[in-house]
């Protein structure tokens, strides 16, 4: 088992504690995705210990380890929904104004 620590800023820690006073689920999803974004660039940064340079430099098992790191992240948070491109598009936006 692997332990990450994320480092919050105060008024991001704020921002959750007031996400989880309103028990916001969507709110505090997002918030530790946002929180969670730099870590993962940190740890893909950085050589896992755990790894021969053989199976680092083997593009599969990498990938395989990445996906898992993803599966299991998005276990903890449940799925963040986004816009469609037809949301963001001027004919979704103006749809209920025409």
């Amino acid at each position: 088992m692997t332990t990450i620590t994320l480092q919050l800023s105060p008024e991001l820690e704020q921002k959750l504690r007031e996400s989880i006073a309103r028990q916001d689920a969507q709110s505090i999803r997002q918030l530790l995705a946002d929180a969670f974004a730099p870590t993962v660039e940190a740890l893909l940064e950085q050589k896992p210990s755990g790894f021969t340079d053989q199976e680092w430099e083997d593009e599969d098992e990498l990938e395989a380890s990445i996906d898992g790191l993803l599966d299991e992240f998005a276990l903890y948070i449940g799925s963040i929904s986004t816009l469609s491109d037809y949301a963001v598009s001027r004919e979704g936006i103006y749809e209920d104004h025409l």
